[in-house]
């Protein structure tokens, strides 16, 4: 879209840099006489006065220069051109308010003869078509829904001259678009999709970009639209059959999403916009957030924009006609190959010195430095550099346990692109980043998803059936048996003890939506399948997202108010606590996605947090003789790790790093990647959440090196 959208002959007022990137721009309608302009790279808001014949309209749509406008009040609808100012009218939009919230896909300009603008209204069953020249629209009648139950949702897309539109039984109907204005419809249906991993909710966007069709679903969660993840599948065609295919980048372009309508662009014509990324702005409670998930390496890195009075609706980009190739600089990456580490050659000695005409300094060798030192040193270290040491001298790899003495602590263990091949880590304190590659990633065929870790094991999920406990330092896998009969369903997951052991369990939480079914399926060693229990307790329960906490030989799951359901295995039984009594009377904005559960120090401990910055975290611990919550002002010389599965306590390796809660984000610096956390000394958040990269599939994991038989 040219940079002179929304403009007006000899016009002065436009923003001044509007037209040189993407911007976002907003025309509220007859809420507002003004055009409402967000700049994501100077990162300011501009509120902009109207001319008198564009007050009152709302932006639909677009196709090229031309840009397709209605007015709220008296449903005049016509087509403005952005360069001549000239308008085609339509006629005037349907009465129907539900229509100015429609999905508006145009087939051509509007000058040619075979335009035809098509109103997709979510949860109809028929579609408005138009062309310019005619004198009302025409309603025709999606005959699909009357074998199958639902109705239309969007978004919609005209592609290769077949309109693309969602179903809301996840099936994407294909209709020729040409014979629409007869009332014709000639239709193909795509088999229903399923993302992977099942989400809480979803929605979906339909882009063209670089000549080929992709469907974006964004997984949320929460009244606030919490994205917790985003899956791009591409349109095939293979043995006469077109279906949608799991897609692991879409090129040198960038995709820009906004309101219910997506446009790509090649990024080397986006000023600040990275290849390979999606940019879309969400309005949460601390402000609107412009996100960019990076198909590459799988983080999502957002910014606040200004606040935005009139709302994020009918919010669309604004794109330069011409760009001279402007790419945002990349930053390299520490890449430390694990695998690399342990094959690593052996060196006997190394010289210190170096010999000149006017003094000779003696070197000796490594190996004679004595053993005790070496274990000295080895208790210094980080776990990287006891990982490199051996390679310095042979005789150092026989200190004893020198991967023990190294200094641990949690790493956020993360997914990039499956293209890759490898797992990421990063160390909060250290800020760096490393990568390993793994034949679980090489052999994997679908999604995958961490879900919980324990003593250096990962529970991941592939696809929706497979389940398997990987230690990814040691390479050892244990399969679980697959879910034949169901997808992925298990709210929470977690074992009992290393996975080598003979006491090995694993426990599946599965609770029904509304809160008054429980099922636990049970895993050993041996067993072909899963063992299910299923309760239908008197007290309705409704967990958070977090992982139960093995405690006391009991596994506690916390609620999403903050009561407690326990599950003894022995006895094989399900309870809700009457006591603690809940946290909050109703389901915090956010519910399951910030409340946290772990044990420290021989306590239950929950922690609830919103995703509102400038809120604080609230840390109680319980006191089981009261079985009561109370507030909890001070870690001592423990550090915690929460993610929406995980919460881990450790003692501090180092007193500057206690009394704090690290959160799976990171400050998106040039040179490294601070770890955020929250201080219990000032009640804030540090460093500064202007700028946040957070993996959308990571689990705090402790690393174990130790291979187990």
């Amino acid at each position: 879209m040219a940079g002179g959208i929304l403009g007006w002959k000899g016009d002065k007022s436009l923003p001044h840099s509007f037209g040189s990137w993407p911007w976002l721009f907003q025309m509220h309608g007859s809420k507002k006489k003004t055009c409402t302009f967000f700049d994501p790279i100077s990162n300011i808001l501009e509120e902009r006065t109207l001319p008198e014949f564009l007050q009152g309209k709302v932006c639909l749509g677009c196709h090229g220069e031309w840009v397709l406008l209605a007015d709220e009040l008296t449903k005049e609808c016509f087509f403005l051109n952005i360069v001549s100012f000239s308008k085609i009218y339509l006629p005037p939009f349907p009465e129907s308010p539900d229509f100015f919230e429609a999905i508006v896909s145009i087939s051509s300009p509007p000058n040619t003869p075979n335009c035809i603008v098509i109103l997709v209204g979510f949860s109809k069953t028929f579609l408005l078509v138009c062309s310019p020249g005619r004198k009302r629209w025409k309603k025709v009648p999606i005959k699909y829904f009357k074998k199958h139950t639902g109705s239309l949702r969007g978004p919609s897309i005209i592609y290769n001259e077949q309109l693309f539109v969602m179903a809301n039984l996840n099936a994407t109907l294909v209709i020729d678009v040409a014979p629409l204005m007869r009332g014709c419809v000639k239709m193909t249906v795509i088999d229903q999709f399923m993302p992977c991993p099942i989400p809480y909710s979803w929605y979906t966007y339909l882009v063209e970009c670089a000549g080929n069709l992709f469907l974006i679903i964004v997984h949320s969660y929460g009244s606030g639209q919490l994205i917790i993840g985003i899956e791009v599948r591409l349109l095939k065609l293979s043995c006469n059959e077109i279906h949608w295919r799991r897609a692991q980048d879409i090129g040198d372009h960038a995709i820009f999403l906004a309101g219910r309508c997506g446009r790509s662009l090649p990024a080397n014509k986006a000023w600040g916009a990275q290849s390979n990324c999606i940019y879309v702005p969400v309005h949460y409670t601390d402000g609107v957030r412009l996100y960019k998930f990076c198909l590459d390496d799988q983080v999502l890195t957002f910014t606040f924009l200004p606040e935005n009075n009139g709302g994020l609706d009918r919010l669309q980009w604004a794109f330069p006609a011409e760009m001279d190739s402007c790419r945002m600089q990349t930053v390299e990456e520490d890449i430390f190959n694990f695998s690399d580490v342990m094959r690593s050659k052996e060196t006997d000695s190394t010289i210190i010195g170096e010999e000149d005409e006017s003094e000779m300094v003696i070197s000796r060798r490594w190996d004679e430095l004595p053993i005790e030192l070496v274990e000295l040193l080895l208790s210094r270290l980080s776990l990287v550099d006891c990982l490199r040491l051996p390679s310095v001298c042979k005789g150092w790899s026989q200190a004893s346990s020198f991967i023990c003495k190294g200094r641990v602590w949690p790493w956020l263990m993360y997914l990039p692109n499956l293209k890759y091949q490898s797992f990421k880590f990063i160390d909060p304190f250290n800020c760096k980043d490393y990568t390993l590659k793994s034949d679980a990633v090489v052999a994997a065929r679908d999604h995958l998803a961490l879900r919980f870790s324990k003593d250096g094991w990962v529970v991941v999920t592939e696809g929706n059936k497979k389940v398997y406990v990987l230690n990814p330092f040691t390479a050892q896998v244990i399969n679980l048996p697959l879910l034949h009969l169901r997808d992925y369903i298990f709210d929470a997951i977690s074992f009992t003890s290393v996975p080598t052991s003979p006491d090995f369990v694993v426990y599946g939480f599965t609770f029904q939506i509304c809160g008054e079914f429980v099922e636990i399926s049970t895993w050993s060693p041996g067993e072909e399948e899963w063992n299910v229990l299923k309760f239908w307790p008197s007290i309705p329960f409704f967990p958070s997202s977090n992982n139960p906490v093995l405690f006391q030989g009991e596994f506690y799951c916390l609620g999403r108010k903050g009561e407690l359901g326990v599950f003894n295995p022995d006895l094989e039984t399900w309870n809700v606590l009457c006591k603690p009594e809940p946290v909050y009377l109703t389901e915090p904005c956010y519910g399951a996605e910030y409340c946290h559960l772990l044990e420290l120090n021989g306590d239950l401990i929950s922690i609830f947090r919103t995703d509102d910055t400038d809120k604080p975290i609230h840390v109680l611990k319980l006191d089981h003789s009261e079985m009561e919550w109370e507030t909890l002002e001070h870690l001592g010389e423990m550090t915690l790790f929460v993610d929406r599965r995980n919460s881990i306590a450790i003692p501090s390796p180092e007193k500057k790093y206690a009394n704090r809660i690290y959160v799976p984000r990171f400050e998106n610096g040039m040179d490294s990647k601070k770890g955020i956390f929250y201080s219990m000394e000032d009640n804030r958040y540090h460093p500064s959440m202007h700028r946040v990269e957070e993996p959308l599939t990571c689990v705090w994991m402790e690393p174990n090196l130790h291979h187990q038989n």
